[in-house]
């Protein structure tokens, strides 16, 4: 909080140039002090997409600008493959066939690094389709992919989206300042004093679930529903409300997800930045849905199978993003992916159903290997015996949750700000106390998607 005041104030005293620059060191600081080595790993694979940007401007002929392409591509996969996924796939290799192509590697996962890794490409494709200009300055892209506020774990931005912003010759907004406060203390109340909490029910039932009861393991798993929306929706906010006080505009990356009545749906609402670069880079280029409905489900499952390894390398992550595939291939067979529901009943038996299914998904994502989520599924479903959980707050928090959804309390919320800041911050304060009282369970844990 401290270096991000100190940013804002130093942003609006400072004119547009000295304010990118200032802007780049704070970034590139925010980063390096995690790790020295690892900022400069990012900034190799920055300029290796601005430099196959530059490349395509220069040779206008199809074979240069795909070579370029193909470079800087295989580059950033390479960089993220050696990170992420060299383990998983010599350990697979071993199990599956008998014999690892190298020995397992000692290597840490660089924070962040899926997300500039997609980001980094996608400026390198938009210059290729002719979407964006290839930037003439490195600066420029280095400033882009390494904006603190969402370098680590989004929203992902596209260059049309942001660059031009990174000009910085706004001035001081007083609106955008209590804005950007208040989606910022929005996301810190749903990280510190909701997601926390949860996380410490998560983690005493899902540390040793064999001996835990089919009840506790599904309180468990709403626990968990709750805690990874208000932790990644959390970080998202923050993220967006920082950058708003310095009057740059984030996309938004979530939507009431839980309130979706298709799977489709959920995703058009959950990590929104994610869904559309997926359709966009994968989904649309393996042909999308103009090649008839067999390639059509075939392409729905490569491109959600590729989302679930995006997200982590085990094969409950390949089996997480298969059966986000799967449910949404029969959702369009059924034809239930476009249609909404018109009757109240039909809308909440489906939303019952989605939210479910949802739930189910977010087993294979918090359980630590395939084989602990089958445990826990089986569990679940055949009401095993076991261990209780003491308390039944994790139903009340998705009570709560969805209360809140339903009634767009958030941007009521940041309305409220801007037109009764006084008021609103004392609201704040007693509210803050109130919280502290009462989510006496919460644990100090780190945000969820800083691992991938």
């Amino acid at each position: 909080m401290v270096f991000l005041a100190s940013v804002i104030v130093a942003y609006y005293h400072l004119k547009p140039q000295p304010r990118r620059v200032m802007l780049l060191l704070a970034s590139y600081l925010f980063y390096a002090w995690w790790s020295v080595p690892f900022s400069l790993l990012m900034l190799f694979c920055t300029a290796v997409n601005w430099a196959a940007g530059r490349w395509m401007d220069h040779n206008p002929s199809t074979f240069q600008r795909r070579l370029a392409l193909f470079l800087a591509v295989v580059t950033s996969l390479g960089i993220l493959g050696v990170y992420k996924y060299a383990n998983f796939i010599s350990d697979s290799s071993l199990t599956l066939l008998g014999w690892q192509p190298w020995p397992h590697l000692s290597l840490i996962l660089p924070l962040g690094i899926s997300f500039y890794t997609v980001q980094s490409m996608s400026y390198c494709i938009d210059v290729y389709r002719g979407q964006l200009s290839g930037r003439r300055s490195l600066f420029d892209v280095v400033l882009f992919i390494s904006f603190f506020p969402q370098l680590v774990a989004g929203p992902i931005v596209r260059g049309s989206d942001l660059l031009d912003q990174l000009d910085c010759a706004n001035g001081l907004d007083w609106d955008n300042i209590r804005t950007g406060l208040a989606q910022l203390g929005w996301g810190m109340v749903k990280k510190v004093f909701i997601a926390d909490a949860m996380a410490g029910v998560v983690s005493d039932v899902y540390g040793n679930p064999s001996s835990q009861s089919g009840l506790s393991l599904l309180l468990a798993t709403y626990a968990f529903a709750v805690q990874i929306y208000c932790d990644f929706s959390g970080y998202s906010d923050i993220a967006i409300g920082a950058a708003r006080m310095m009057g740059i505009k984030l996309p938004d990356n979530f939507r009431s997800p839980y309130l979706a009545c298709s799977l489709r749906d959920f995703w058009r609402r959950w990590h929104i930045t994610l869904s559309t670069w997926l359709r966009d880079y994968l989904y649309i280029p393996l042909g999308g849905s103009r090649r008839g409905e067999v390639r059509t489900y075939v392409n729905l499952m490569i491109t959600m199978v590729l989302g679930g390894l995006w997200h982590g390398a085990g094969w409950h992550w390949v089996a997480w993003g298969a059966l986000q595939g799967g449910v949404m291939s029969l959702e369009r067979l059924a034809g239930l992916s476009e249609n909404t529901p018109k009757s109240p009943a039909v809308r909440v038996v489906r939303w019952v159903i989605t939210f479910h299914l949802v739930c189910v998904s977010w087993v294979l994502f918090r359980a630590a290997s395939l084989e602990q989520a089958g445990l826990i599924l089986r569990r679940i479903f055949t009401w095993s015996p076991g261990e209780i959980m003491p308390d039944f707050t994790p139903l009340a928090y998705v009570a709560a949750l969805l209360l809140v959804e339903v009634l767009d309390v958030k941007n009521r919320w940041i309305a409220s700000w801007k037109q009764h800041p006084v008021a609103v911050r004392w609201a704040t304060y007693a509210m803050s106390l109130a919280l502290l009282l009462t989510f006496q369970r919460a644990i100090s844990a780190e945000f969820i998607y800083f691992q991938f």
